[in-house]
């Protein structure tokens, strides 16, 4: 009797063994992955960095070779020299330059210039005391001989000609003395426009000169208006055109978002490593002043927004469900030939959208594309509505492996 109960219970669980391997390793329905349908705007745009720059620089340098022996005052605080992010106006004092050469120089000059005057005016008694020798040369030819008259004649061309030779000199001496007046007046520097400065390059006590590569300062006229240099790859610059909107952020406030325009595309494409860019200059506003010159700037150019647009993830057009999953109460549809990989969706086009009918079925729903980003694409239907699930794919169930114990022993 007890031989036939664990036969039996040995029957039993081989039957319960048998069951549950069916009902782990069986394959039922594939589940679908739904996306929801997103309602927001879209935006396409092309990215590019570039640097940021006051609207209108000047570059302040020395024309002359000298020493620096003082600074202008920064005319915000008495006490302080003018030096980086110092408020300047047109006319007031940025450098001096030591002038006691050039002081000497205009002094020598302007004496050059007097005598050369002094010498005009000697030079203008001599050729009238000729002229007046040739008039009684003239009167008294029918008496004197003709080479008593051409002596005359002579000495008053001569006379006339140093004239002009001193006329020559005193216009040399003059130009002399305004150069070097010219040259003390240029030891001392003043700022061309009103702004501020947002470089100093010079030090008190150095010598500077005319062929200095760099300016002694830089000074922007207002960083309210300002602008950013962005380099634009030959690749997207079909894109860009003057007035297009640009956002863009620095990492100093990367929580925000500055907004700007295109002013102006600059020809002089710069080639490196054959690769071909464009200098773009985009417009902005800096009221605040939040923005510095020479910020790395990230910038994002427009080129269509689509408002409260209907959104799908792109993968949801490129799938097709098998036969069996389609609801057979559907309308039929055709497949775009793009799911068969003969030609690619664009902008117009219609294609197919499934949304879950139930029992894991799917039904379709024909839509117009419109513009994508490359993760999302627009679609347009009456059907759609925001958070409606679209399927993007299926998820077949998941088989338990078979775990086999390991033999024990050798």
């Amino acid at each position: 009797m007890s031989r036939k109960i664990a036969l039996l219970t040995v029957l039993l669980v081989a039957v319960a063994g048998a069951w549950l391997y069916w009902q782990t390793t069986s394959s039922g329905p594939p589940k679908l992955r739904t996306v929801a349908i997103e309602q927001r705007d879209l935006r396409i745009a092309v990215t590019a960095s570039g640097t940021l720059e006051p609207d209108q620089i000047v570059e302040v340098s020395s024309l002359t070779a000298g020493t620096i022996v003082q600074f202008g005052r920064d005319i915000d605080h008495a006490d302080k020299f003018a030096d980086v992010g110092s408020r300047v106006t047109e006319g007031s004092l940025l450098v001096q330059i030591d002038s006691g050469l050039f002081q000497v120089a205009q002094q020598k000059a302007e004496a050059a210039l007097r005598l050369a005057a002094a010498e005009l005016g000697r030079l203008e008694s001599q050729l009238q005391q000729a002229q007046r020798d040739l008039q009684r040369a003239e009167r008294l030819r029918d008496t004197n001989s003709q080479s008593d008259f051409d002596k005359s004649r002579t000495a008053y061309d001569m006379a006339s000609a140093e004239r002009e030779v001193g006329r020559a000199r005193l216009e040399q001496a003059r130009a002399e003395a305004q150069q070097a007046k010219i040259n003390l007046h240029r030891t001392t520097i003043r700022s061309p426009i009103d702004g501020v400065i947002i470089d100093r390059r010079a030090n008190l006590g150095q010598n500077v000169g005319s062929s200095t590569s760099s300016g002694l300062f830089l000074i922007a006229k207002d960083l309210s208006q300002m602008r950013v240099r962005a380099t634009v790859s030959e690749a997207d610059i079909g894109k860009i055109y003057i007035d297009q909107p640009v956002e863009f952020y620095v990492d100093a406030y990367r929580d925000q978002t500055f907004v700007g325009r295109v002013r102006k595309i600059l020809l002089n494409a710069r080639i490196h490593n054959n690769v071909v860019n464009y200098d773009v200059l985009v417009g902005i506003d800096n009221y605040d002043a939040r923005l510095l010159p020479h910020m790395t700037a990230n910038l994002s150019f427009e080129i269509v927004r689509r408002e409260n647009a209907q959104l799908v993830l792109t993968e949801a057009l490129q799938w097709w469900p098998e036969e069996k999953l389609i609801d057979p109460h559907s309308d039929s549809v055709r497949r775009p030939l793009a799911l068969d990989e003969k030609e690619e969706l664009s902008e117009g086009d219609v294609a197919v959208v499934w949304a879950p009918a139930g029992d894991g079925q799917v039904r379709p729903i024909e839509v117009r594309i419109g513009i994508d980003d490359g993760v999302h694409t627009e679609v347009v239907a009456d059907e759609l509505r925001d958070g409606m699930p679209i399927v993007v794919g299926t998820t077949k169930r998941t088989r338990l492996a078979r775990i086999i114990p390991k033999a024990r022993g050798g």
